[in-house]
């Protein structure tokens, strides 16, 4: 809307207020104008004052610390949360290696590292969060990228209702930045933040016996290191030791769950069922933050690009299109249908055939039948496409010398046009499917049984019947007795 500064009319800066608003666009002649859906603050929910106050307070004392040119926002942070026991230790590198992150920090050991506050973990009991808040803003900050385009996932944090609010508040502060730097050459230190809230969620029971394990699956390893004299030890936490200790934690994450759950309304949420196998958490976590464009652009980006059609969309109905292409082709344009099935009969399949393994054809064609009927190549195109192949049409243009003026030395050359066809098809795993089908053919056992099964219908079968096959013998060799036991086999059974 800026794209003119200072030659907005009275009845223009009107119009301008109206989008902001969201009203109904005025139509002016010759101007088009198009209204897209915009995130509106004042419709979140309101953050308490004295959120705001700590929050205040804490940035300020990171700001008389630090100047704001050696602060590095990362491009992007995941925020990993979970009941005591439900694997954000074991997922974190799996997490980082689905959102392509770069590294990890654990607010635990952020805290044990400040001697004030190491009793208050030991005795499971929560830490102040202005304490927490001082830490994580100098490690994701200052110590926490230092490169372009960092990700970082951040373990245990928020846990409390007035966490919830800092990361609010710390995104519409990121934010600001963005917006400030955006136009100087220190933009790349304050990317736009990109948040994304991640909960593995565990029944209390299950928390328990997870948290007992892991004490001693850590004292048994720890004994045997000791005994051998060699190895690592692990660090054993003293709340893993008691069923009181354990479920005095897990009592205290209910607590403070539903606050958490709040950052629904103002971040990508995405909570994972953490009570099955480590394999299932993990399978879960990979489809709950796979890439999508309308979460991970922003909203100018994303808005500018959505009219365009997924390649899913497009392929969900390209099946239905080809049928209709086909059946048209066969139905108005019968005896070109024909010539291009005889062309693929007689000259193109020996080439795929030769071809085989390969995955890959050209078929060039100097035939005027493509000049004089367009239509041609592209029903060439369907029908292939209809029988497996990926099929693309490109057209050269070739000059051949036909005569020369030895007096002059000029030569007289005649344009002749070649369509060439480029054709592929998948060939992965051929050596393997042969060897399963011919053990499968020598022997069938319970648990080779599949209940996946086409039904054709009466007259589709009768259909292939009657539809003739061309000649192969030459081309298979003895393989048409093969394949007429084989029939005679399936008809029989």
């Amino acid at each position: 809307m800026d794209a003119h500064p200072g030659t907005y009319t009275q009845q223009q800066q009107q119009l301008q207020l109206q989008q902001q608003q969201l009203l109904v666009p005025v139509r002016q002649p010759r101007l088009y104008i198009i209204v897209l859906p915009v995130r509106e603050p004042e419709r979140t929910p309101e953050v308490p004052e004295d959120s705001k106050e700590v929050f205040e307070a804490c940035w300020k004392r990171f700001e008389l610390r630090y100047k704001l040119k050696e602060v590095h926002v990362p491009r992007e942070v995941v925020w990993l949360n979970g009941a005591p026991g439900a694997g954000k230790g074991v997922n974190t590198d799996h997490v980082l290696q689905t959102r392509g992150l770069d590294i990890s920090m654990c607010i635990s050991s952020l805290l044990k590292s400040d001697k004030d506050i190491s009793g208050l973990i030991e005795r499971g009991e929560m830490v102040p969060d202005a304490l927490v808040i001082d830490l994580l803003l100098e490690a994701l900050l200052i110590n926490g990228c230092d490169t372009v385009e960092c990700g970082v996932l951040v373990d245990g944090f928020p846990r409390t209702s007035m966490q919830v609010d800092f990361l609010k508040l710390l995104g519409n502060k990121l934010t600001e930045l963005h917006m400030l730097w955006a136009s100087t050459s220190h933009r790349d230190r304050f990317p736009r933040p990109l948040f994304k809230v991640v909960m593995l969620y565990v029944d209390e029971e299950t928390s328990i016996t997870r948290q007992l394990e892991r004490a001693k699956v850590a004292s048994v390893h720890n004994k045997r290191v000791m005994d051998a004299g060699a190895g690592d030890l692990w660090a054993q936490r003293t709340t893993d030791l008691s069923i009181e200790t354990c479920k005095k934690r897990y009592d205290i994450f209910r607590q403070h769950h539903s606050a958490v759950l709040r950052l629904k309304q103002f971040f990508p949420f995405h909570l994972i069922d953490a009570m099955g196998s480590l394999a299932e958490t993990q399978e879960a976590i990979t489809t709950e933050l796979r890439y999508q464009s309308s979460l991970d652009l922003s909203y100018e980006t994303y808005a500018a690009i959505r009219h365009l059609p997924l390649a899913v969309d497009l392929t969900k109905s390209a099946r239905q299109q080809l049928v209709m292409r086909l059946d048209n082709h066969a139905e108005l344009h019968s005896a070109n249908f024909q010539r291009v099935i005889d062309i693929i009969t007689t000259e193109i399949m020996p080439l795929i055939k030769e071809s085989g393994l390969a995955g890959r054809s050209e078929y060039v064609s100097e035939s005027k039948v493509f000049e004089e009927h367009p239509r041609m190549a592209q029903i060439l195109i369907d029908i292939l496409t209809d029988r497996g192949y990926s099929t693309s049409h490109g057209t050269m243009v070739q000059h051949v010398p036909v005569s020369m003026d030895f007096t002059t030395g000029l030569i007289k050359n005649t344009k002749k046009i070649l369509h060439k066809f480029t054709i592929s098809w998948d060939t992965s795993g051929v050596r393997e499917r042969a060897m399963e089908i011919s053990q499968g053919l020598a022997e069938v056992t319970v648990h080779n049984v599949r209940i996946s099964q086409s039904f054709m219908p009466t007259d589709h079968a009768a259909r292939e019947l009657r539809t003739p096959q061309p000649n192969t013998s030459s081309s298979l060799g003895g393989d048409n007795s093969t394949m007429h036991s084989l029939r005679e086999s399936v008809n029989g059974s």
